[in-house]
């Protein structure tokens, strides 16, 4: 279902600015939706500590609170694996709807915010009682999802729809619907909590949305097909949006449809996931050169966080 869609990853936000990441996270835990698999990189030296088999098709991942476990999503499986990262091993694995694709971790609770790829909804689960604890009615095709660092926003993206929702969490009332480019995919937050940034991928562009007055602020053309936070699926670049100017700032050649994307401030460089590369590329985020290719397994995917923070 996923596997035939283009895919590439957009560095949002100012790189030269404050790091989306803490400092010290010692792992990065990358989906291989191919090999049903989970590579484990230690960051400071790139190598693979452990390959964990989990559920089947592997796509979404999200670090929980305190980085005590990570959770992956499994939509051929229809389940989530739960990763020990004490042992790295599976600890459980919870049944999660009939697609669950996008995950986010809920930074004050015991919870995942889980997008439901063919049933419309978002699929909250108890992380403590591995067990599902209430479902949020969304559009047609939730795909990312992302949470504020306050806990406070719950953001989604409906691909069909070609809108994202915006919740309360404490109430889960809905604030918003709110319309953006066609096909929205991936989604994340700025650091403040400020802005919303929505990757369309049948128009090109970069929604950023004012998450106080819940609209749209401005878009920013980046290219064909961006997926999660994305770019051009034919040249393979990552783009650079300068949120200042409001524009494209450069194009980083990496692997083949680059999908995830996450910042590792400890060492001031950026990961991209190459869904069909099979590798990560290093970024510096000073100079803005790949520094290294990492190999993982096959259809290397990790959409969402997966660097420990």
């Amino acid at each position: 279902m996923i596997r035939s869609a283009s895919v590439a990853a957009v560095l949002i936000g100012a790189v030269f600015g404050a790091p989306l990441v803490a400092p010290g996270a010692p792992f990065a835990f990358v989906t291989n939706q191919g090999s049903n698999t989970v590579t484990v990189l230690d960051v400071p030296t790139r190598a693979t500590v452990a390959t964990i088999p989990v559920g089947e098709d592997p796509a979404g991942v999200a670090i929980g609170r305190n980085n005590r476990f990570v959770y992956i999503t499994n939509p051929k499986s229809k389940d989530i694996s739960v990763l020990d990262t004490r042992n790295l091993e599976v600890s459980a694995t919870i049944t999660a709807g009939d697609g669950p694709l996008g995950i986010a971790a809920d930074p004050l609770r015991d919870r995942i915010y889980v997008a439901d790829w063919y049933s419309k909804r978002i699929i909250v689960v108890d992380t403590e009682a591995l067990s599902v604890a209430y479902e949020l009615i969304v559009g047609n095709t939730p795909a990312g999802v992302a949470i504020n660092a306050k806990g406070t926003r719950l953001v989604v993206t409906n691909r069909d729809d070609n809108n994202v929702m915006v919740f309360d969490v404490a109430t889960r009332k809905l604030l918003a619907t709110i319309p953006v480019g066609r096909a929205p995919f991936g989604v994340t937050i700025s650091t403040d909590g400020d802005q919303a940034f929505v990757a369309n991928v049948q128009s090109s562009d970069i929604t950023v949305i004012n998450l106080h007055l819940l609209r749209v602020a401005f878009h920013v053309s980046v290219g064909e097909f961006p997926y999660a936070i994305a770019h051009d699926h034919e040249r393979d670049p990552v783009s650079v949006i300068d949120l200042k100017k409001r524009n494209e700032l450069r194009r980083i050649e990496v692997g083949d449809y680059p999908e995830g994307i996450d910042f590792v401030s400890a060492h001031n460089q950026i990961y991209v996931a190459n869904w069909f590369s099979n590798s990560i590329s290093v970024i510096d985020a000073e100079s803005l050169a790949v520094v290294a290719e990492i190999e993982c397994g096959d259809g290397t995917r990790a959409f969402g966080q997966f660097v420990m923070q």
